[in-house]
């Protein structure tokens, strides 16, 4: 059982010593969330505002106030009349990390981690592993999103408060008697080293080409940073997605690792690794996809519902960091036809007769192309695309997607709920612009109008790719199932 080292002397013991005894509930850098309590840490404010941070928490009774000092007054603790007790530490910015660690009674000793890097693909993995876990009835923890928690972007420099918040996940796992977790990686931890103290049992790296628009000198750097992380001595095992072109040379130059390539359709264990899986065979049906596969484990045949020729990578990285865990290849084999798509991401609704809508809500270029170009493995005879625009902000990204939508899609829609709004409209025009078959595209002013013009023209051999927000997926499926159970 873990337990919280609660109470600031034992907390601070190996950095000071005279401190008396005094009960902590939590950590916080936050002058406007403290509590009764707390710990209040504050770091590089100047003489005045740290002056009106130290009578805020005083009045807001926190317990202890840590505060840091450049002046030879480390260790000095200063008791005040409300009971709060303010100690000075020298150089706080370099120990932050470790008083966090040690506040949280050092998670990581009790747990391990897979962390999941990449361009595309993270969430599929990590949510496919935890299906196949559930699935075979083992635990696991799940740590994703971890930027979306810090609202402020000069908090994405600095990694304080992220510390917090990872260590603070870690312990609430491993009080759940959880020994193992996967943690989904960004390129801005990477590049901030926010996650540097951290150790992996694995690492998975899903995709490696970046965006265009980032420019070449960008994707050069993320593509330095991401071999840098993989070949630390902080990471046991690599699990490569064999596909992507600059694999042969990484596996060459990683120093001492234990790599896992995991390919599609090329020769087996083409890079020459201990360990390896290959698919020799792919069949794509709209109801399942097959995998046929050889591998370091032995051979199989696996049977997945999801759709598209990316996710037949994202099973098998999850199929490959399973076996590394010493688990059963029949058991995986037999239980990966009940692993179902993530939530928006290539979700499918069809009945009998009708034809079939794929939901992908997220649209930047190189999705959106990955994904239209995945739907020409199947056997339909028309692909439309409902394409959502608002928040396509970037003015050059306009003319890709058009060109990305011309040449995958036989027709476009776009559902413009804005008619006098000069900004929405600039932005279909933009889209426009590139495009040279404009009797491909359709736009209509209501979800419903949309939906009903879409039955009528559609049959069961087309696909409607929907590429739109969360608010407007909701009201089309609403509309898509209102016609379905009427109709079909």
């Amino acid at each position: 059982m873990i337990k919280k080292i609660d109470n600031i002397q034992e907390l601070l013991n190996p950095w000071i010593n005279n401190i008396p005894y005094k009960k902590i509930y939590n950590i916080n850098l936050y002058i406007s969330k403290i509590k009764m309590g707390d710990l209040f840490i504050i770091l590089q404010k100047t003489k005045k505002s740290k002056k009106k941070y130290i009578i805020k928490a005083i009045k807001n009774k926190a317990s202890v106030i840590l505060y840091e000092t450049k002046k030879n007054k480390h260790g000095l603790c200063i008791s005040t009349q409300s009971h709060t007790i303010i100690i000075y530490f020298k150089k706080l910015n370099q120990y932050i990390h470790k008083i966090y660690e040690r506040f949280f009674n050092y998670p990581q000793k009790k747990i391990k981690l897979i962390g999941v890097i990449g361009t595309y693909g993270k969430t599929t993995v990590t949510h496919l592993i935890a299906q196949w876990k559930k699935l075979i009835n083992k635990k696991i923890g799940t740590i994703k999103n971890l930027e979306n928690k810090i609202n402020k972007p000069k908090y994405i420099i600095n990694n304080k408060y992220l510390n917090h918040s990872i260590q603070k996940k870690l312990y609430h796992l491993v009080k759940k008697k959880i020994n193992i977790s996967t943690i989904e990686l960004s390129s801005n931890l990477l590049i901030t080293k926010q996650i540097s103290n951290l150790k992996f049992e694995s690492v998975i790296c899903t995709t490696l080409n970046y965006n265009n628009l980032d420019g070449q000198k960008n994707m050069f750097q993320k593509e330095k940073i991401k071999f840098s992380f993989l070949n630390s001595e902080k990471i046991k095992t690599i699990i490569l997605n064999g596909d992507e072109n600059i694999t042969h040379y990484w596996i060459k130059n990683f120093k001492k690792k234990k790599i896992i390539s995991v390919t599609t359709l090329k020769t087996d264990n083409i890079f020459n690794t201990k360990y390896w899986i290959n698919a020799t065979k792919i069949i794509y049906n709209i109801s399942y996809t097959k995998i046929l596969f050889n591998s370091t484990w032995g051979s199989g045949n696996l049977e997945s519902s999801l759709l598209s020729d990316f996710n037949v990578n994202n099973i098998l990285l999850a199929l490959a960091t399973m076996l590394l865990e010493n688990y059963s290849l029949n058991i995986l084999i037999k239980s990966s036809k009940f692993l179902n798509p993530i939530h928006r991401k290539m979700e499918k609704i069809k009945k009998k007769n009708s034809p079939l809508f794929i939901i992908n809500n997220i649209h930047s270029p190189q999705i959106l192309y990955r994904t239209l170009y995945s739907l020409k493995n199947y056997n339909y005879e028309k692909i439309w695309c409902i394409l959502g625009y608002e928040e396509i902000r970037d003015i050059s990204e306009r003319k890709i997607i058009g060109n990305i939508v011309e040449k995958f899609s036989d027709f476009v829609i776009f559902i413009n709920s804005y008619i006098n709004n000069e900004k929405k409209n600039l932005i279909i025009k933009d889209i426009l612009k590139g495009c040279y078959k404009k009797n491909k595209f359709f736009i209509f002013h209501s979800i419903k109008q949309t939906i009903q013009f879409i039955f009528s023209q559609t049959n069961k051999y087309d696909m409607i790719l929907i590429s739109e927000k969360e608010e407007k997926v909701k009201k089309i499926i609403k509309y898509i199932n209102i016609i379905l159970k009427k109709n079909f």
